[in-house]
Formats: C-alpha cells, structure tokens, sequence
C-alpha cells in the first residue's frame, strides 16, 4: 500500500461521520445494569418466596408471548433478589385476567386485583395491566405497590413513540442494533419497575437521589437498591412470614426509618411511611376479604358501570355489601355510588370505619356527617384521616374540614402539609385563634371542638346582646376547661358592652395576660385609654392589637386617631400607606368607629 494512501486512510479514521455520531448517541441511550448494591454481602442461603401472576387482555394484546415475557421479567428481579438478599421468586402460574374498566389510573385494577385473588397460598399476587399511551417517568403510573402489601400492579412497558423516535433518530444504524437498544431499555425499565413497587411492599419508601431505584421517578440510570432501602427490605424479608414476630419487626422497622429519614424524598414521604407502619404494626393490614369467582365478576361489572349507570351498579353490588362487610374494595365502592342524603348511609358509616379505608373515602364520609350535624362521628374520622393523608389534595381537605369541625390545631397541622393548597385555611385559623384565645397546650381533638364550639357560641350570644348569658357561658368554660383563656375573652368583650369603664379594664386586662395572642383584650384596652385620654397606652394597645390580626379596619381607623392626638404624623402617614395597600381604600381616622362609647 502506498505511504500516502496509508497515511489518509489512517486519517480518515479520526474523521467524525453520522454512522460515528449515531453509534455514540446510542450507547448514551443504554440503561445502566441493574444489579446488587457494591456492599452487599454474598447469601448464606436462598429463600423461596411464591408468586402469582394475573395479565389482562390489553396487556396480552400488546405483549407477544405474554405468558413467557412475565416470566422472564421475574428471571431478571431473581438475579438481583438472590445476589442481594438471598431470595428467589418462584413463579406459581401466570393467568389471564378477564378485567374491565380503565387502567388510566392504578389504583382501579389494583383493588380488581385484591378483590380477584386474596393470595392466601402465595406470597405475592402480581398484575399485568397495559402500557401507557403517553410517556411518563413517574413510578405511580407504571406501577403501584401499596406499603406491606402482598399485591402490586405493573405496567406493560413497550412504548411505540420510544420505538419510532429510535429509529428516526437512529436510522444510520442496523435494524438488529435498533431493536436491540430499545429491548434494552424495555427490560431495564420491566425490571427497575418491578424491584421498586415490590420494596414498596417490604415497606421501603421513596428516596431524594434519582440513581437509586426507590426514586419516585424513573431513570435509565437506576442500578440498585440504596443501602438504607436495602436493610428496610431486609427486614421485611426477614421477619414478613412470621405474624408472632410482627411487634419486633415494628421496631426494627421504626428506628430504621428514623435513621433513613435524611434520604426520604420529602418531609411528607417519612411521614406517610411512620404513619402507615403504625396501622400496618398494630394490625390493620387485610386489604380486602376474599371474594368467590362469582362474586369478583360481579364487582367488576358494578365497577365497569358505576360512572355511566350508578344505579344499576348499586344494584349489582347490593348482595355483595351484606355478604362481605369488611371488604375495603366492596364497602367502599358501594358507599362511592350511594345517593347522597342527609344522613349518611350505613355503608358508608361501615366502610369509612374499616381499617384499609383510604383517606379519600373517610374524608368523604366525614364531610358528609359535618353537613349532617353529627360533629362528634365526623370528628373520629377526620383524627383517622390524618394518620392516612399522603397527598397535598388530601392534606388540603383534611385542613378545610377540620377547620370546620372546629379541630383549628389539627387543621393547621394539615395545612402546612399541603404545601400551599391550603394556606387561606391556615390563615383563618390563625384569625380565629386570636379571636377566640387558645390555650399554649393543644387540647385533645374532641376537647378542642367542643371548646371552640362553645366560645363560639358565647360570641354569638355577645352579637345578638345576649351579655348575661355569654357572661354564664364564660363562667361555664372556666369550669369545664381551668386555665384556658377563652373564658377571660369573653368576659372582656361582653364588659365592653356595659356601662362600667373600670369593669371592662379589669377584665380585658385579665384577659390579655391570659391569652397574650387575642385580638380582642388588645383592642378593647385600647379603647378603654383612649376613653381615659392615655394615648400612649392606647396606642401602644392598638398596635399590638394590629400585630395580632390585621384583618379589622375599625383598629387602623382607631389607631390614626390616636396617632394623631399624640402629634405622630409620620407614624398616621405610614399607618395611611400600608392601610390604603391592604384595603384598597383611604384610611379615615376615627376614634370609635364601631360606635363604641365610654360609659
């Protein structure tokens, strides 16, 4: 061969060319290996744990070989489950499942799936449902593995836009090499999948890195389990088959979360998993009784038309309501399709009360028993709620009801959980706290009701000139609750409406010491100097009155009036500003506004 040929040939190579760049775009594309965590320590032995398989007949419609491509699935976990944990999943049989009704969401076919097969004889009951019509990455949509539970649905995962945006983008190479990277990827992501709803079973959650595979979103770079999912999965795989050791296995389980709370993915994700360990550790675990063949046919007719046609889906599930009472899927269904009424139903009372009922449901039920008058049965539900709300729409539900039941530190607490869905109801709460006077110390849920119930009710009676007698319902909630400072506000506010100027200072002075965040013994004792000419106090009065709740005009108009008395322009002029970008309108200075007079 010539030099010079040699020497461009060789040149040549370093040239970049499309096939170059194609070929190194798709080695970006491969996944990672799935594989055990690097410290992980070889199995002293392999545990066999049974699992059931159940495909639906649109994932059997898309799958070639459906029955073959689950098991192969499970193949590809067993490598990663025995080199890490020492375990094996032996597959009992894969079945059709003759399913209706949409798989948009998960949860539907997962309660199908609960309802088909208890899987009393197995460890895990699997389903196979169809893949999605568009691209998602977040795990909820291709799977769903309830905490210790024995069920979990999967996903199909064959995408045909990933297929075809591979081979448009790809095109330079083989038809072979294609195929390939794209089966790559379906595989990584059957697999990744079904590790992740499975841990969520053994109780692990999910995790802030996205390299791990409890991230709740999906990555092609996901390879292992984080060493804090790991020793959470291990636990369950050490102590899941035995009920007698279920108390050492929550103890375990609870100081491990507290030592991996660092890794979860939010605050609400520790949490939803405390809360969730605490039912399952005290023994609310059964999902669902199990329904006979003929039963399950009949659910899921009734589920397949309960959007179009409730009524005939009510009358399909009736003989299913008496027979299986503490059946989640049915006395939940049946109480979602139950006329609305005002007294709430039976199935709805039993379903909200089971142990498995999902926030939703009892939110639902307890919403309806407030607007119903029965605050006492709506309160016990909405303390459940709280120990079952995992998402901001619950949270966010949980804060408006509670604050309408009166539970104003419980729907605070929720509140914050919502993360913005609720911030009005958290501010009303802090209005009315100071317009009622609570005490430092929360009181238990149905003490705090009733002590907001009541105190509400000695202000209404102050409203319609009723004194004498929100003057006895002070006294009354003096007694029922010593050392609250509700009853000092009342008498404080229902003083101010009589005759005797030193009366009212020495009960709104009282009341002020007692409950330093009410609005209203800061208000009023500055009426009270003003009345006495002792502006400096007056003002000093209103002002914190302000600090307190800024939401009452009459305090600012007050306010300017004393400001201006003491000869404080400045302080009216700022005072005018900040009232004009508040209220939208001029500040007006006026002494007594809400017509208060001293007497």
């Amino acid at each position: 061969m010539p030099r010079v040929f040699l020497i461009l040939l060789l040149a040549g190579c370093s040239i970049p060319n499309p096939w170059q760049a194609q070929h190194s775009y798709a080695e970006s594309l491969k996944p990672a290996e799935v594989k055990p965590s690097a410290e992980t320590p070889p199995p002293a032995h392999i545990r066999i744990f049974k699992v059931r398989a159940w495909a639906d007949r649109d994932y059997q419609a898309q799958t070639p070989r459906w029955e073959q491509s689950v098991a192969e699935q499970i193949d590809r976990a067993n490598q990663i489950l025995t080199a890490q944990f020492g375990v094996r999943f032996e597959l009992d049989a894969v079945r059709s499942w003759n399913r209706t009704g949409s798989s948009a969401s998960l949860t539907g076919p997962l309660d199908q799936l609960i309802a088909l097969d208890k899987g009393d004889d197995v460890d895990w009951v699997i389903g196979f449902v169809s893949s999605l019509d568009v691209f998602s990455a977040a795990q909820e949509q291709l799977g769903m593995g309830p905490y210790f539970g024995r069920h979990f649905v999967l996903r199909g995962m064959f995408s045909a836009a990933e297929t075809d945006e591979i081979n448009r983008a790809l095109y330079l190479l083989s038809e072979k090499e294609r195929t390939e990277l794209a089966r790559e990827r379906r595989q990584h992501k059957q697999t990744a999948v079904l590790l992740h709803e499975w841990a969520h079973t053994m109780g692990a959650f999910h995790e802030r890195s996205p390299q791990w595979l409890m991230s709740p979103i999906y990555d092609k770079s996901q390879s292992a389990f984080s060493p804090e999912s790991a020793r959470i999965v291990g636990l369950g795989l050490e102590y899941r088959k035995s009920p007698a050791s279920r108390e050492t296995w929550g103890k375990a389980y609870r100081a491990e979360l507290e030592k991996s709370a660092a890794v979860a993915w939010d605050a609400e994700t520790r949490e939803q998993s405390r809360a969730l360990a605490d039912r399952f550790f005290s023994g609310g675990d059964d999902p669902a009784d199990a329904l006979a063949p003929d039963d399950v046919k009949r659910f899921n007719d009734a589920l397949a038309v309960r959007e179009k046609d409730p009524t005939r889906a009510a009358a399909l599930l009736a003989p299913l309501v008496e027979k299986y009472p503490r059946s989640d899927g049915v006395q939940s269904l049946a109480c979602s399709i139950a006329p609305e009424s005002a007294e709430v139903s039976a199935t709805c009372r039993r379903a909200a009360a089971l142990p498995g009922a999902p926030a939703q449901l009892i939110l639902y039920v307890a919403r309806r028993l407030l607007a119903g008058g029965d605050r006492t049965a709506a309160i016990a539900l909405l303390v459940r709620a709280e120990e079952k709300a995992n998402a901001r729409e619950a949270w966010a539900a949980l804060a408006q009801l509670d604050f309408e039941a009166g539970l104003w530190s419980e729907a605070e607490r929720a509140a914050a959980k919502a993360h913005g869905a609720a911030d009005q109801v958290a501010a009303e709460c802090a209005r009315m706290k100071s317009f009622v006077g609570f005490p430092a110390t929360p009181l238990p849920p149905a003490r705090e009701a009733e002590y907001v119930k009541a105190a509400l009710a000695a202000h209404e009676d102050i409203d319609e000139r009723r004194y004498d007698r929100a003057l006895a319902r002070a006294q009354e909630m003096a007694a029922a609750y010593p050392g609250t400072p509700a009853a000092a506000v009342i008498e404080c506010r229902a003083r101010s409406r009589g005759r005797a100027l030193s009366l009212t200072r020495s009960a709104c002075t009282a009341a002020a010491q007692a409950a330093p965040l009410a609005f209203y013994p800061q208000y009023i004792l500055g009426l009270v100097a003003s009345a006495e000419s002792r502006w400096t106090d007056a003002g000093a009065a209103m002002r914190r009155a302000i600090e307190i709740d800024g939401g009452t005009p009459q305090v600012w108009m007050s306010l300017a009036a004393v400001e201006l008395r003491l000869g404080h322009s400045n302080a009216a002029r700022d005072l005018s500003v900040r009232y004009q970008a508040r209220f939208r309108e001029p500040l007006r200075p006026a002494l007594w506004p809400a017509g208060w007079t001293a007497r």
